[in-house]
């Protein structure tokens, strides 16, 4: 792989503007060197001495290669600079039963463990401390990181008299293809029939879907979401961080949910949402901009 300004302008779809240079590395915009690619979406700060810079527009005195989307075309070259390889295959310290099926080319690292009848697809990356239970489906490219657990049983229990009666829950998980979970995530299995992860998602560490959810394509989950049971999220939603959904909920196709929000309503196609309880994000702005109030209009009254 050459590493010249031009070549690698060629290989990210750019226009070189400015003299032709060799680069070794790669570093922040405010901390790059002569000899190093870095990447900029706005104007450049006037010390920024980076060899070569992936820009949306040229800039003068400077080596660029201009793109549409720098981000994009620098994530590129990381992926040249830093390959990360898993060899193929079962590791011998990972536990595997004889009826799943596992795809030649998917990597199941050391301590996994994979019960009967799960299937885990091509490329599907499953690091250690990855624990499939009974029936659950990986599709392909997908990437669990350490410590997911994936088909435990649903929090469900029947109150009775005596004391709550657990619910048996004879679902399963499915995950579909493109699905990257952090560390130490958590998909219950269903009640019935399946809590399915829709292709293309992405969760973050310590994230928990209940039983019987479903999140559509591309759906983005941020560290300690909480979905509950039967929550329907659709395609391209994005929830922020310690999120809580109630059961039976909506959130509609490209929709957002802010930060700490406690999501106790559907949310239409489209909307953001912030607060607890969740609410429009313009009205909650004006709630929040009220109680700063308080306590003045407290000492009047």
């Amino acid at each position: 792989m050459e590493q010249t300004a031009s070549a690698l302008a060629g290989r990210v779809g750019g226009k070189l503007v400015g003299p032709d240079r060799a680069y070794t590395g790669v570093a922040t915009l405010s901390g790059a060197g002569p000899d190093e690619v870095a990447f900029s979406v706005g104007d450049l700060p006037e010390e920024c001495t980076a060899g070569i810079v992936l820009s949306l527009r040229s800039v003068v005195g400077h080596t660029c290669i201009v793109v549409d989307d720098p981000k994009l075309a620098f994530i590129h070259l990381l992926h040249e600079l830093f390959p990360v390889e898993h060899a193929p295959g079962v590791h011998r310290g990972a536990t595997v039963d004889p009826s799943a099926e596992i795809h030649p080319s998917a990597t199941i690292h050391a301590g996994a463990v994979i019960a009967s009848g799960c299937r885990v697809g091509a490329e599907s990356i499953i690091h250690p401390g990855v624990v499939l239970y009974p029936g659950t489906l990986v599709g392909s490219r997908c990437v669990l990181h350490a410590g997911c657990v994936l088909g435990a049983d649903g929090f469900s229990f029947h109150p009775t008299a005596s004391g709550p009666v657990k619910v048996p829950q004879v679902g399963r998980v499915v995950v579909e293809d493109d699905v990257e979970m952090g560390a130490n995530c958590c998909v219950d299995r269903a009640f019935l029939g399946e809590t399915r992860i829709g292709p293309g998602c992405k969760l973050d560490n310590l994230v928990h879907v209940g039983h019987n959810a479903v999140l559509g394509r591309y759906v983005i989950i941020a560290a300690q979401g909480a979905l509950s049971g039967s929550v329907r999220v659709g395609d391209g939603v994005i929830v922020g961080g310690q999120v809580g959904v109630v059961e039976h909920i909506q959130i509609g196709d490209g929709a957002r949910v802010g930060a700490q929000s406690g999501v106790g309503k559907d949310i239409p196609p489209g909307e953001t949402f912030l607060g607890t309880p969740a609410e429009p994000a313009a009205k909650m702005r004006r709630i929040y901009a009220a109680l700063k109030h308080l306590p003045e209009m407290f000492r009047k009254s």
